[in-house]
């Protein structure tokens, strides 16, 4: 059966507000039906591990706050290690963030080049995986179009030399009406689909948001402030989001709706654990 995990459904934010856990994690039950537990962890350079974790659900259940935050697992040993350090994550709640919960790291910060282990030690469960951070691609520069002067809707217009040899992805957030990055829609894609060195432009159409409503639109507002993070990453993290695009697109088709899990790079369990080699522009389409 098909796995919905619900840490993926938006992307974790920055910023950290400490708290408490003072009840035990619900044991999640279903009839016919066994619950994996969901990762959906990353470190970029310059920034710390940030790691969620909830229990899949099967697909056809109704989903509201009290039953995300019934799934969210928060009582797990989360470390990560460079190989010569090793940092336990401390869990914090991200209020931009649904469910909210989140393990992050502060002193093991991302360095490009490193590779990263990441432990997880839950319920006599120990689920582990590995990832590295490449060389992060800068842009040359970045617009935002419109097809008419008239227009108040339009597309970011991105242009960058191919210097990487891995996979790229292009993530937006809207200032002051999104919380999180969002994968931009096809924004994943292979630098060998250009020649090495070559000057690429493309452009960026806007993702759907899924929750806490669900906003299918593929175009920028004129007059917003956009963020544009752009970043390589490994393989497994390429076949992630492109798992994930999949899902997005497929879940809207009533002809040929999504009916498999996501792939995966973590051992014992289900999600993802990449590293991200970033950089991060501001857009103010004023």
């Amino acid at each position: 059966m098909k796995h919905i995990p619900f840490s993926l459904l938006i992307l974790v934010t920055i910023t950290i507000f400490l708290s408490s856990c003072k009840n035990e994690d619900k044991i999640i039950g279903y009839l016919d039906y066994e619950p994996r537990i969901v990762v959906e962890g990353s470190i970029e350079n310059g920034q710390p591990a940030m790691v969620a974790l909830s229990w899949s659900a099967p697909f056809n259940q109704k989903m509201d706050t009290a039953f995300l935050l019934d799934h969210v697992i928060r009582s797990a040993k989360v470390s990560v290690s460079n190989g010569k350090e090793t940092e336990v994550l401390a869990l914090g709640a991200f209020w931009n963030y649904l469910p909210p919960y989140i393990y992050y790291g502060t002193e093991l910060k991302g360095e490009v080049g490193e590779s990263y282990q990441l432990t997880i030690e839950y319920q006599n469960k120990i689920i582990r995986s590995e990832t590295s951070i490449p060389e992060p691609t800068p842009l040359l520069s970045y617009s935002f179009i419109k097809e008419n002067p008239s227009d108040t809707t339009g597309y970011i217009r991105i242009v960058f030399k191919n210097t990487s040899d891995l996979y790229y992805q292009v993530a937006t957030r809207v200032y002051e009406k999104e919380s999180v990055y969002t994968p931009s829609l096809y924004g994943n894609f292979r630098a060998d689909q250009f020649k090495k060195d070559e000057i690429v432009t493309l452009q960026v159409s806007k993702a759907p948001v899924l929750y806490p409503e669900m906003q299918i639109a593929t175009y920028f507002r004129e007059g917003d402030i956009i963020y544009l993070k752009f970043r390589t990453m490994p393989k497994h993290g390429y076949d992630f989001w492109c798992s994930w695009q999949n899902e997005i697109v497929n879940g809207q088709n009533p002809v040929f709706p999504s009916t498999s899990s996501l792939e995966s790079n973590i051992q014992g369990s289900i999600g993802i654990w990449c590293g991200y080699g970033s950089y991060i522009y501001r857009l103010d389409t004023k």
